[in-house]
């Protein structure tokens, strides 16, 4: 019993040093920001709407951008912690484990120690609640645009789900979905939703197909070849933060930052339902850093990386011709690690070909476990990412302000 009660001891002592730690820190600087920058973007009065010639417009919608994040981080992390909660209640009962099942060609030492026993799919917790908080944000405007990027939100969570399960099944990250069921089920969400918005599904409203670039004069007429695009970038989001998905706190973090910064972007643009999306699952995503920072006590597994990809992606084809290019500078983050896997393929490949053999160009992509590889400890590599996705979100709405004068 005394051995019991020592264990239980360091048990909470090493969860009180987690959250004063290097780990707790991080996620108050990280929701301190954005919620400051939530309060900053709300025109006078902190309410929902644009300024027009020097006057505010308002929208319909409830509260203001701060309480709305405000309340979705916190419905968000009250679920995370009550869903740990009830998976160790289980795991004690001898339960089912839900532990992260690790790759046999990943970072050799998460194959042991805390990352091997941390619990998965925590996506099933903060996800739903921020897809609520935005569902409530706008339940007097009843946005038609909202209510599907909620539906494709949730079911690409479904998706990340499946792939979860499967893995957990079989212990291995090795099995999930193979890759080609889950890009036909990104793909066919994709459609669905550029296809239903193309045909004036919301509200008989068809979002603009002129694509904005950095020069006033020029733009990019794509016409019906925007949906491609758009349908394009949905698919790619999601697999993107699918794949910077491998440190605690890392997806998290930089999702936040891109949706806030898309958010604030909507919101000048006219469009303040479509902000409330971005700054709800924003709010949850940093709710879910509670139990996701260092030392992670929950992964957010596919479940999470796939829908809040397809969340910032859904943004762009709801958002119109005009987010394109200001989506893609807000996801800084996620483009350069997707460049590093891309790099990584192409560079062997080439060597094989023209060597005899192939070789790598980083140690291990993408690029974070590079980095993890080449010395670097966790957190100094997640507070460096997490910069720079705070300072290319901040770029992102100076980026939309370039492209106005081409509409």
């Amino acid at each position: 019993d005394d051995d019991d009660d020592d264990d239980d001891d360091d048990d909470l002592h090493g969860r009180r040093s987690a959250m004063a730690g290097p780990g707790g820190a991080f996620v108050r600087a990280v929701v301190t920001f954005l919620a400051l920058w939530c309060w900053r973007i709300a025109p006078a009065g902190c309410a929902w709407g644009v300024v027009v010639d020097g006057r505010l417009v308002r929208s319909p919608l409830m509260g203001s951008p701060f309480q709305w994040f405000a309340a979705s981080f916190v419905v968000s992390s009250v679920t995370c912690v009550a869903a740990l909660a009830l998976v160790r209640r289980k795991l004690e009962d001898g339960g089912v484990a839900l532990h992260q099942p690790r790759r046999t060609d990943g970072v050799p030492h998460h194959e042991t120690g805390a990352k091997a026993s941390t619990p998965t799919m925590g996506g099933a917790a903060f996800v739903p609640a921020g897809l609520a908080c935005a569902l409530l944000a706008n339940k007097i405007v009843g946005d038609e645009s909202v209510l599907a990027l909620c539906a494709a939100t949730l079911v690409m969570c479904g998706v990340g789900a499946v792939d979860d399960l499967r893995k957990l099944r079989q212990g291995t990250a090795d099995v999930g979905l193979p890759p080609a069921a889950k890009l036909a089920c990104q793909s066919v969400v994709a459609s669905v939703l550029c296809a239903w918005l193309a045909s004036g599904g919301a509200g008989g409203v068809v979002p603009d197909t002129t694509v904005t670039t950095l020069w006033v004069d020029y733009t990019l007429r794509f016409g019906r070849w925007f949906w491609a695009l758009a349908a394009f970038t949905v698919v790619a989001e999601s697999n993107a933060v699918n794949v910077t998905d491998g440190l605690d706190g890392l997806a998290a973090s930089t999702v936040a930052f891109a949706l806030v910064g898309t958010g604030m972007i909507l919101l000048g643009r006219g469009q303040p339902q479509l902000a409330s999306f971005a700054i709800c699952v924003a709010g949850a995503a940093c709710g879910f850093l509670v139990v996701n920072r260092h030392p992670a006590s929950v992964f957010m597994g596919d479940t999470g990386s796939l829908a809040l990809g397809t969340a910032l992606g859904g943004l762009v084809a709801c958002g119109g011709g005009g987010m394109v290019l200001p989506v893609f500078v807000a996801s800084g983050v996620f483009v350069v690690e997707v460049v590093s896997v891309a790099a990584q393929v192409a560079y062997f490949e080439w060597t094989k070909r023209t060597r005899g053999s192939g070789e790598k160009l980083l140690k291990m992509s993408p690029l974070h476990h590079h980095l993890e590889l080449s010395g670097w400890g966790e957190m100094k590599i997640v507070v460096w990412m997490a910069a720079f996705g705070a300072a290319c979100a901040v770029a992102a709405p100076r980026v939309a302000l370039m492209g106005v004068g081409a509409l």
